[in-house]
């Protein structure tokens, strides 16, 4: 291989990397970072709470369960409360992902918090509390609510419910 075709191979996938040019990037989220919960996860920048409550009914009586997800100095406090056994406290992670490094526009915000006292919650495992296609007009305060059917609702065997999932986080200074 010549040298000028192995420099080509080695300069390429770079040149073809989408990034954002100073100029367009916010200073403000410029320390928002790409890891392995998320692209551009901007957690640490934000304090405040992100919350699940799911009420599920059926024949067999009422199951209601409850996670809260408080954030503060860069830490995430998972709140539980399983529907059959004790609240326990325990830590847990959480990304906010921001779709560009602008100080608008879409996110997500992600949180894992473990289900059982004494775990600890992980990258690999699917996220606790999770809101879709959301949009900002401004990155620095992300407040919302989200409420819909229980995924575990099944009409045929006479099993409603609903989840509400609420988000209040603002930039931490």
């Amino acid at each position: 291989m010549t040298g000028a075709r192995r420099l080509v191979l080695l300069v390429l996938p770079l040149a073809l990397t989408p990034s954002v040019l100073p100029a367009q990037g916010s200073a403000a989220w410029s320390g928002c970072r790409a890891d392995s919960l998320s692209i551009y996860n901007c957690a640490h920048y934000y304090s405040g709470t992100v919350s699940l409550t799911s009420e599920l009914k059926s024949a067999n009586g009422t199951e209601t369960s409850s996670i809260t997800a408080t954030v503060a100095a860069g830490r995430v406090t998972c709140r539980v409360k399983p529907s059959d056994s004790p609240e326990f406290e325990a830590p847990g992670m959480l990304a906010v992902e921001h779709g560009s490094n602008m100080n608008s526009g879409a996110f997500k915000i992600s949180v894992w918090c473990p289900a059982v006292a004494g775990e600890r919650s992980s990258r690999r495992d699917s996220p606790s509390i999770e809101t879709y296609d959301q949009r900002a007009a401004d990155y620095a305060t992300l407040e919302g609510t989200d409420a819909h059917e229980h995924p575990n609702t099944d009409a045929a065997n006479g099993v409603t419910g609903t989840e509400v999932i609420i988000w209040r986080l603002r930039r931490s200074p």
